[in-house]
């Protein structure tokens, strides 16, 4: 199913990207779990593994992955350089840095040149150190093949050979991608952020981007440079769309979590880190607006607070009504108490943040093997359908996440052309988040709602 032309409007807006001759026919595999992937305990991600990073054009031969058209007849498409190079974001990411705003930006900081600074590059490129840097490697590629699937100095001559298999490429320094828990720690590692690496408030004060992440979508904008056919299925683990939302918006929630009790909350500056905290709590608000008010996550919040940014941690209390249901009432009053939190003491951020987090791990491990059915995602359909006309999504952040969420559910139930109509409204409704009406929102959703009731 073709994500519609307002969904990828929505991720350029909040990416900062231009994606010129973006594939909008790319779709997600939806095949069903195919059990527990085999993956070594001891991953770690690309950047931080030992193992030379060759460069991109290692891989770009057109008898290896450089092929113009793709192939019919082998196992792999190779064509996964021509994909990249043309039709994936990733690949102009450096070259972002060359931009006039990114020199603006890079000037308010203080930083020199963006394309030279570590802040920049550590998510803009492979920034690995020069010591694991191949011959053929180069900054200026981007986010290149090595910088998601891992070093390739130990696996690049054997990954052809079908004497040798995933696991044991895995094991030569080959990163996991088809894992979906190392898929989402990989995403989450730039479009959220680690300990090493974060989109700061100040940084977002000097005109970078906010960041917004939902797995799904994202998989779904990039076109895939893989073809799920049955010898896939045969070495990897596979996916339905609505296993990559839950399981993604889950992990994004406990990442938040690890974040709060981290240094950039717990440390003896006058402020926390503002990124951390709810952008529209003060951006979109005026000094003459008398309209505030609890929403679900608020309720032990005080007016004038400024509350924790919760958009993934709403979104993991609705799918853990229909995950776990019995865990759904405990996360909820956890994550109120974090919120109400916000106005205190930051001793009390971080032990509440440490005990949302646990329940949020445990979700994960059950969300990563979890099977949907269709009622499964019907009900999940209706339960954020239903939120969102409560006025729970007054709040942009809360509304994205939605409108995302609500999209993959309709493309898996098969009913997206259906309500093509509605969504592409919601989609607009927000596209522009200085122009974000909830108003508006909530009435398109009601109109929603009463459709699927019919």
């Amino acid at each position: 199913m073709v994500r519609p032309a307002a969904l990828i409007l929505l991720c350029i807006s909040l990416g900062g990207l231009s994606l010129p001759g973006v594939a909008t026919g790319a779709t997600v595999g939806t095949a069903a779990a195919a059990g527990a992937s085999q993956v070594p305990a001891a991953v770690v991600l690309p950047a931080q593994g030992v193992n030379k990073h060759m460069g991109v054009t290692t891989c770009a031969s057109s008898v290896c992955h450089g092929a113009v058209m793709p192939s019919k007849t082998y196992d792999v498409l190779l064509n996964e350089y021509v994909t990249w190079s043309h039709d994936d974001a990733h690949s102009k990411a450096f070259n972002v840095l060359r931009s006039l705003k990114s020199r603006a930006i890079a000037a308010k900081l203080g930083i020199g040149d963006p394309a030279a600074a570590k802040e920049c590059l550590d998510c803009h490129t492979d920034n690995v150190p020069p010591a694991q840097r191949g011959e053929k490697f180069s900054l200026a590629d981007g986010i290149g093949c090595e910088a998601c699937h891992g070093g390739s100095e130990y696996w690049l001559a054997t990954h052809t050979s079908k004497r040798v298999t995933y696991r044991e490429n895995v094991a030569h320094g080959m990163y996991p991608t088809a894992d979906l828990r190392q898929r989402a720690e990989l995403c989450l590692s730039c479009h959220y952020g680690t300990a090493d690496k974060f989109a700061t408030h100040r940084m977002m004060a000097a005109g970078h981007p906010r960041l917004s992440f939902e797995m799904d979508t994202f998989l779904a904008l990039q076109p895939p440079h893989y073809r799920v056919d049955e010898d896939y299925k045969r070495r990897k683990p596979t996916y339905s769309s609505t296993q990559n939302w839950s399981y993604g918006q889950l992990a994004a929630a406990l990442r938040a979590m690890e974040t709060l009790q981290g240094p950039r909350v717990n440390n003896n500056a006058a402020f926390p880190e503002l990124a951390l905290f709810n952008c529209y709590g003060c951006h979109m608000s005026s000094m003459r607006r008398t309209d505030w008010s609890h929403r679900l996550l608020e309720s032990g919040a005080d007016p004038g607070s400024v509350p924790i940014s919760d958009g993934s941690l709403i979104m993991a209390w609705i799918i853990a009504r229909e995950l776990e249901p019995q865990s759904a009432p405990g996360l909820l009053r956890l994550s109120r108490s974090l919120l109400a939190a916000s106005a205190s003491d930051r001793s009390q951020i971080v032990t509440r943040s440490r005990e949302v987090g646990a329940s949020l791990r445990r979700l994960c491990d059950e969300a990563a093997g979890r099977t949907w059915k269709p009622a499964d995602e019907r009900q999940l359909l209706r339960t954020l359908v239903a939120v969102g006309t409560s006025g729970e999504f007054r709040d942009y952040v809360g509304a994205e996440q939605a409108v995302m969420g609500i999209d993959g559910l309709l493309i898996e139930l098969g009913l997206a052309n259906h309500f093509r109509k509605r969504i592409d409204e919601l989609y607009k409704l927000t596209q522009n988040d200085e122009a974000y009406a909830p108003e508006q929102f909530v009435a398109s959703l009601q109109q929603l709602q009463a459709e699927l009731d019919r």
